[in-house]
């Protein structure tokens, strides 16, 4: 058991250490380019506290995970809080939560979290050309708000290949702690990729209930059960998402099955064992110029 504890322990090392150097996108739903707007869930106007997606990751032994990406969608306007933040943007505090995978595809425990004091850039101001208050974008059309990526540094978090992510923040009215002020962050959104007509998938990975989302909102008729699953709590929101995914993707090294850890490490600890003999040779004779040891 020893030498168990031993192999898996330099195996764990050197994922880690792969983790910052070689990440790979193992879950994405992330629009590439990135563009002006896309459609979005506003936290204040749907009284939402939590909303996110349920994960699998490629490979099968779960990951490794280095950053989050997200996909924020603004509507503020800086001339409407002048006194906020500073001309360029606002700040405010995202959290991401990462919960195990219950019985039935339901929420688990969390077992990670993570919180940014995360910077928003304001959505441009109002062009004449454009009705309803939106801005004119580069690419001719008129938007109402303005996309942009958030990014969690999440160090090399391990992660199973299935979990449940959820992001929440705090608007005026809803979240954990309600500012009861109102704020820049009653118009900042959750981004989604999708028409909500045509099904959409992750490029990378997929997602754990097809379809689906994890939402916490505190109107019963928001949910697609009308709320008999309850209501203000982070559960499944089942076939009532076709056409629409959360934008987001996770960042890391996949880790390789339990069976292919030990391998990993039996051949690391074998390594070592070769090596030893050289090791002890080298620690024991007499350099013939030590200062040439350290080039």
């Amino acid at each position: 058991m020893k030498k168990r504890r031993i192999v898996l322990s330099l195996t764990t090392a050197l994922l880690f250490l792969a983790a910052g150097a070689n990440a790979d996108v193992l879950y994405s739903t992330m629009p590439s380019p990135v563009p002006y707007n896309v459609p979005s869930l506003g936290y204040e106007a749907t009284s939402t506290a939590e909303f996110g997606q349920g994960v699998q990751l490629t490979g099968l032994g779960g990951g490794l995970l280095s950053q989050a990406d997200v996909l924020m969608s603004n509507w503020a306007l800086e001339s409407t809080y002048e006194k906020v933040g500073t001309s360029t943007g606002f700040y405010v505090p995202l959290t991401l939560n990462f919960y195990d995978v219950g019985p039935g595809d339901s929420v688990g425990s969390l077992f990670a979290t993570d919180t940014i004091d995360a910077f928003i850039l304001w959505r441009p101001e109002a062009s004449p050309s454009c009705t309803g208050g939106a801005w004119l974008a580069g690419d001719g059309q008129c938007y109402n708000g303005l996309a942009q990526v958030v990014t969690f540094d999440l160090g090399a978090l391990s992660v199973p290949n299935q979990f449940i992510y959820g992001l929440a923040f705090n608007t005026t009215d809803y979240g954990a702690d309600p500012t009861g002020v109102p704020g820049p962050y009653d118009s900042l959104n959750f981004g989604l990729i999708g028409n909500g007509i045509t099904p959409v998938t992750p490029s990378v990975g997929s997602d754990l209930v097809a379809n689906s989302a994890y939402w916490n909102t505190s109107v019963a008729s928001f949910y697609g059960d009308g709320g008999a699953g309850g209501v203000g709590i982070f559960r499944l929101d089942a076939n009532d998402w076709e056409g629409y995914d959360p934008a987001i993707d996770f960042e890391g090294i996949s880790v390789p099955e339990p069976a292919s850890i030990l391998l990993l490490g039996t051949l690391v600890l074998g390594l070592a064992f070769r090596m030893r003999p050289l090791l002890v040779q080298r620690l024991t004779k007499p350099a013939v110029n030590p200062g040439l040891e350290n080039l």
